[in-house]
């Protein structure tokens, strides 16, 4: 009876222990297949990490650093650039006609959107450039029409583009998306110029249309790209402006920036964010246009 017993018992150590071997074999199976997995997360977010430091470098080649002198006015402008996301765009176009400049704002959901989307304006830079140029809205309907083949299912461009006369101080502006323009003008209340345009997109099917007002003496535009006014919205950006009406373009800029840090208690934005700030000088001579 012993025997048999003990006969029993070294059967069942036998198969504990092959039961135990087998499990070592899948734990050792399991560990190879975690490191080898790990080993293609660090290759790829070594990728992504990569990619994501060459299309800001990109970005900050393409965005000037420089802003031209123009008589009459006073520009303001800063590009905050986001952690997650980014494909803000901006760039100031000097014309053969001196007395007339174009002022381009944009806002892409990602880099790569943005470099299709900067790729276009530079096919249309000589129609930016000419000494007419071409109306805001035409720019931009070509512009969105090639985009809408070349996007994505998710791509999206949000895009401010305007054209200032100085010889009457005329803005001609078109915009789509979430760019928003405030207006501000002595003794008046804020002007918020929207768009009602969807954005530029596999989707975009709008004919557009452009909008002009006339730039009053110590008047002052400012610009924001949605990275920024989703995270204050309209009604605080006018309030802020209304009650900085009195500081410098630099001041404002900096004041809208440091109110966004404040209200998302982020060092840095997760998203690009874009500020321009243009004083209209307060004494003006405006000149008739030639035909």
């Amino acid at each position: 009876m012993a025997d048999d017993n003990e006969k029993k018992l070294k059967i069942q150590i036998q198969e504990l222990e092959s039961e135990l071997k087998l499990k070592n074999e899948e734990v050792m199976i399991y560990r190879q297949e975690l490191i080898k997995f790990s080993k293609q997360l660090d290759s790829l977010m070594s990728t992504v990490s990569i990619d994501m430091k060459f299309l800001t470098e990109i970005q900050k080649i393409l965005t000037p650093t420089h802003l031209p002198n123009i008589p009459g006015f006073e520009v303001s402008r800063k590009f905050v650039y986001g952690t997650k996301s980014g494909g803000d765009y901006f760039d100031f176009f000097e014309f053969e006609d001196k007395f007339r400049f174009g002022l381009m704002v944009a806002s892409s959901s990602g880099y790569a959107m943005s470099a299709i989307f900067l790729s276009f304006i530079l096919k249309f830079s000589h129609a930016l450039q000419a000494k007419k140029g071409i109306p805001p809205e035409q720019i931009l309907q070509k512009v969105g029409e090639e985009l809408k083949a070349a996007a994505s299912l998710k791509d999206l461009t949000h895009a401010f583009y305007a054209i200032v006369d100085r010889r009457d101080y005329s803005l001609r502006f078109c915009s789509v998306g979430k760019i928003l323009g405030f207006y501000s003008a002595p003794n008046r209340p804020i002007q918020v110029l929207t768009s009602s345009v969807s954005p530029f997109g596999q989707h975009f099917s709008e004919v557009l249309t452009a909008a002009q007002i006339e730039l009053e003496p110590g008047s002052r535009l400012c610009i924001v790209t949605d990275g920024l006014s989703d995270v204050l919205g309209a009604d605080r950006i006018t309030q802020i402006i209304t009650e900085k009406s009195k500081n410098s373009v630099h001041e404002l800029r900096n004041e809208l920036l440091f109110q966004a840090q404040q209200q998302t208690g982020l060092q840095d934005p997760d998203r690009d964010q874009t500020v321009v700030v243009i004083d209209v000088a307060g004494t003006v001579i405006k000149l008739a246009k030639s035909t």
